[in-house]
């Protein structure tokens, strides 16, 4: 599959590279005896420069002036405006934030609203009003801007593949029409400046592949950088670029096996055409991705609030106006010292403890020790001591004597400092986290025994090795259970008992889980003395830069709570329209109720045309198959023309897969938004295979008037585009009504256009929509416990065999007591 061979592509060709003179005789105003003799793809006779730059420019007025209606409505937040207004706030401010988006597209939205005169004042809140002096308007429409941008990308992509002015105006009108693309394309989001910039990207490998038989030119080399540039910015707006990097490596490898497939050329031409494509795809997308995140730290230079629970200490402490800032403390730490302790790893936050229970319907009534990101002093604090097991005595360490420090390998007992109980384990089970152990606070005023003893383990440092704040991460070894300590950023408790935000921590016997580092994230040893500077102990400009990427993934692979305010969809309901999302709403008119909300949904019309013609691409290719077996004498323009086109819906095809597919195997939460990239490709296919249907129809016609004919059936096909759109229109900007009637009719037409949970936000579960739903812990069953590692511990207070009606009543381990020491032979 390849796009359509111009005639004079061979190497070494003068063609010009201007688009008006690139799109060969067909669309030039010369109309010789030679230009005549060349038949057009599309059926319509010679077509004229001025007819393209007409239907360019006529659609690209359209989308600049559509997308500039109703900016003002609704008047407050809607979706993820309040996510990246906030973001435009830490930029403007200064302030570090967490995301797990690369920022050249926050950076971009910031600047936006910058030249709009936001000075980074306002909070962004879900369903907040703008106040008078946030130009809300002004921001949207510079956003719609790019958001109209899509409309002659489009065209020009259609057009590179094709060939076909039909093709690329009714593929371009497709996405003009669309009331999702409308809506979302002029709000505070990174989906405008996503997609064009894939599109631009997408476009710019066409180009280039256009010029490989003009390889080495100056035009060849250009569009090469331009589309490696465009996939740098790709990916540092979103991830999900690294589809639209795919796409095109796919297509140059393509191209290379053809180059290597070529006779006419020698094999070891490959050679240099690949090392040119790998340098400088690599490179210049490398430099372009580099300097966003350079950009990045420019701006961002100072701590924010509770802002150190979300990434290690080593990267926030390298901020300004933080906790550190002219703190010195010593390097390493003595019994009985206070020190806090946080995960290594991202999300995780510190280890802390406090008064409250763990319920007794759940696990054992012990006190509750959790992970949280935000940063509360007196709950987080813990004394450390040294533990002999030998002599089953503890060393407090908190006297006159000289200071002992504490050394990898070394036996601790973690005694909270606020309410005097010591990190435990034993035999009961976690609270969410079934198939590990509970961790929690037991015994009064700093008692402790076996259960509360841990080995501190130093990571990659020999036994006896001082441990090291902040750099160093060390490892908690439970000494009678044999398990790790752990945080899980995946699992928070439910709120019902535990402190908003609270997550859980265990103790695991998997020793490959992750979340078992952890660091001393602030040093209280006095007999130490002064030490270093705290601020010395952060990392540079790369090290940040590291750290910024784990925090990312990790941010990214953490988002499956499902129970968000928008609704989530899965990739299988996109291109049916099986559920959309409410962008958000706001009630105009206090006594009657009227409200104006935004709506995340496609056209209908548009969607289900999409839907048909991928369906008929494929039944497309197997009909042009069979014909070429069975119909030997069909006519040759006919059998070109299906080729053709076969050709660019393969290409369309391709880009379509590739940023559609790969989300079947994601975890994560994910919306309708996530199918724009592939519904502008569909959008695309379908005005390839439109334009491909109305010709085919018109030659039926004899000869005088099938130009007639074929602009008629075009005509209609854009007509009926139009009409939905005009139809659909409160979709693309705002409705008006009572959101939650019993049944709404938003528009008359949408009521035949029901698939599924189409308007489950509006009426049809309107109690799922409005009502709060928490993480619960559900009954106890014996699949829970088929785990023959866990089974086998001596010290289970719980019994493995019961149903939820026998649940017996739960209670601690007995109190410890250093009369249940025990040798590790014992156990």
């Amino acid at each position: 599959m390849e796009p359509k061979e111009r005639e004079g592509d061979e190497e070494g060709d003068e063609r010009s590279e201007d688009l008006g003179e690139k799109s060969k005789e067909d669309v030039s105003t010369t109309t010789t005896s030679t230009t005549t003799s060349t038949e057009q793809t599309d059926g319509v006779g010679v077509a004229c420069g001025r007819a393209w730059w007409g239907c360019l420019l006529l659609l690209t007025l359209l989308a600049l002036t559509t997308r500039q209606m109703s900016l003002e409505q609704p008047p407050g937040t809607l979706w993820d405006e309040v996510h990246f207004g906030t973001f435009t706030n830490h930029y403007l401010n200064h302030t570090l934030y967490h995301d797990v988006h690369p920022p050249l597209g926050k950076i971009a939205v910031a600047g936006l609203a910058w030249l709009a005169g936001y000075d980074g004042s306002f909070e962004f809140k879900v369903g907040t009003v703008y106040p008078k002096n946030v130009n809300f308007v002004a921001m949207r429409s510079m956003m719609a801007v790019f958001g109209a941008s899509l409309v002659p990308l489009t065209f020009l992509i259609v057009w590179e593949v094709s060939s076909s002015l039909p093709a690329a105006s009714l593929a371009a009108l497709c996405v003009l029409c669309d009331t999702f693309m409308h809506r979302l394309n002029t709000l505070l989001l990174l989906d405008p400046l996503l997609l064009s910039a894939l599109l631009a990207a997408v476009l710019g490998s066409f180009k280039f592949h256009a010029h490989r038989h003009r390889a080495w030119s100056r035009a060849w080399w250009g569009w090469m950088a331009y589309t490696a540039f465009c996939l740098g910015v790709v990916v540092s707006i979103k991830y999900v670029g690294v589809f639209t990097v795919g796409v095109v490596g796919v297509q140059t490898a393509y191209h290379l096996v053809s180059l290597a497939l070529d006779p006419r050329r020698p094999l070891w031409v490959v050679l240099p055409h690949t090392a040119v494509r790998a340098v400088v795809f690599v490179s210049v997308s490398s430099v372009v991705y580099l300097s966003a995140f350079l950009l990045h730290f420019l701006l961002l230079t100072k701590a924010s609030v509770n802002g150190g629970g979300f990434c290690h200490t080593e990267f926030y402490a390298s901020f300004e106006g933080n906790e550190y800032e002219n703190v010195t403390f010593p390097e390493h730490v003595h019994y009985g010292a206070n020190i806090t302790i946080q995960n290594s790893r991202p999300l995780c936050g510190y280890l802390e403890s406090w008064y409250d229970l763990f319920p007794a319907s759940v696990t054992a009534p012990c006190q509750q020790v959790t992970s949280a990101t935000v940063r509360d002093d007196e709950l987080l604090m813990w004394t450390i001591k040294k533990v002999d097991v030998e002599a089953g005595s503890v060393l407090d360490g908190s006297g006159e004597g000289e200071a002992v420090l504490v050394r990898s390998g070394d036996h601790v007992m973690l005694t909270h400092a606020a309410t005097g109980r010591s990190l435990r384990s034993h035999g009961h089970r976690a609270p969410v986290t079934r198939r590990q152990l509970q961790v929690c606070g037991y015994g009064d005023d700093g008692v402790g025994g076996p259960f509360e003893t841990w080995q501190l383990l130093v990571v990659g440092a020999p036994l006896g090795t001082p441990l090291s704040v902040v750099r160093q991460s060390f490892l908690l070894r439970h000494y009678k259970m044999e398990c790790y300590l752990r945080a899980n950023e995946m699992v928070k408790l439910p709120e019902e008992w535990a402190f908003n935000g609270a997550k859980e921590v265990t103790c695991t016997r998997n020793k490959d889980d992750t979340g078992l580092q952890w660091h001393v994230n602030w040093n209280n040893s006095p007999k130490l003395g002064a030490g270093v500077p705290a601020r010395s102990l952060s990392v540079g400009l790369w090290g940040k830069i590291v750290h910024q990427h784990f925090t990312m993934f990790i941010g990214n692979a953490a988002l499956v709570d499902m129970k968000g305010e928008e609704r989530h969809a899965r990739p299988w309901m996109w291109p049916v329209l099986w559920q959309v999302q409410t962008l958000g709403s706001y009630v105009m008119n206090e006594t009657s109720g009227e409200e104006h909300y935004a709506v995340g949904m496609t056209n209908p019309y548009v969607t289900y045309l999409n839907l048909i013609c991928l369906a008929a691409t494929p039944m497309l290719a197997l009909a042009h198959a069979f014909y070429g077996k069975r119909r030997p004498h069909q006519s040759p323009v006919a059998v070109e023309d299906r080729r053709e086109v076969l050709a660019a819906c393969g290409w369309l095809g391709l880009c379509w897969a590739g940023h559609y597919l790969p989300f079947f195997f994601m975890s994560r939460v994910l919306y309708y938004h996530h199918y724009c990239p592939s519904y502008l490709f569909s959008c695309m296919i379908t005005g390839v295979i439109i334009s491909w249907t109305c010709r085919s129809l018109s030659r039926r016609w004899r000869v005088k008037g099938r130009e007639t004919v074929h602009l008629l059936l075009l005509t209609a096909c854009g007509a009926s585009v139009v009409a939905s759109y005009v139809a659909f229109f409160p979709l693309a900007t705002y409705v008006k009504g009572v959101q939650f009637e019993k049944n709404p009719r938003l528009n008359p037409y949408l009521d035949y256009l029901y698939a599924g949970q189409l308007w489950p936000e509006f009426g049809y579960r309107m109690e799922e929509y409005v009502s709060f739903s928490s993480t619960t812990i559900g009954y106890w069953n014996h699949s829970n416990f088929a785990n023959t590692d866990l089974n086998a511990t001596l010290y289970f207070a719980t019994p493995l065999n019961f149903t939820a009606e026998e649940r017996p009543a739960i209670s601690p381990v007995p109190a410890s007591s250093y009369a249940l020491w025990a040798s590790r032979a014992a156990l």
